[in-house]
């Protein structure tokens, strides 16, 4: 219990120790330098012919994508796993002789 007591501690110790550091101006000890624009990647070359292919690869998935909704919706309706109700039904009325007439007459 005491040893890992003692390193966090020494990790607290050595954090202060750190800033305190870092704050000098022009200390030569430290090492750290502050983060500067400069240091950023820049590309390099067009980017034009990287942004066409990347496109291009998305346009294809997405042309199969759709390619492969329109076929299992397709199938769908084929094979009449759905119906959409975009007509009535296509199965006949059923016979006259199980419709009873209704008889309106008040007597």
């Amino acid at each position: 219990m005491r040893s890992k007591l003692t390193a966090i501690y020494k990790g607290f110790a050595r954090l202060s120790e750190n800033r305190k550091l870092a704050t000098k101006p022009n200390s030569s000890k430290d090492g750290y330098c502050q983060p500067h624009m400069n240091e950023l990647p820049v590309p390099c070359g067009p980017w034009d012919p990287w942004y066409r292919k990347k496109q291009s690869f998305y346009m294809k998935h997405f042309a199969f994508g759709l390619a492969w909704w329109l076929f299992s919706f397709f199938m769908a309706i084929y094979t009449d796993s759905i119906y959409l109700n975009w007509s009535p039904p296509r199965f006949p009325a059923p016979p006259s002789d199980m419709v009873e007439e209704c008889d309106d007459s008040d007597t």
